[in-house]
């Protein structure tokens, strides 16, 4: 498959056919890593990383107090 370089505001682009973008299984709004290597351009979809909820406080600890009188 063929495809041209065009340009889109400040950048150059390129258009990815409706079967690459099956076969590498991704979406609109997915995240793509893309290196060059051996002169060849590697798209590789990126794992999304799962967020753990940690509890934060923004209250200070009784031994952080700064007493200002």
């Amino acid at each position: 498959m063929q495809r041209k370089i065009f340009k889109t505001g400040h950048s150059l682009a390129v258009t990815l056919s409706r079967k690459v973008l099956e076969d590498l299984g991704v979406v609109e709004g997915d995240e793509v890593e893309i290196f060059a290597e051996n002169g060849k351009a590697i798209i590789k979809k990126t794992q999304k990383n799962t967020q753990l909820a940690m509890p934060f406080s923004s209250r200070p600890k009784l031994g952080n107090r700064i007493n200002r009188n």
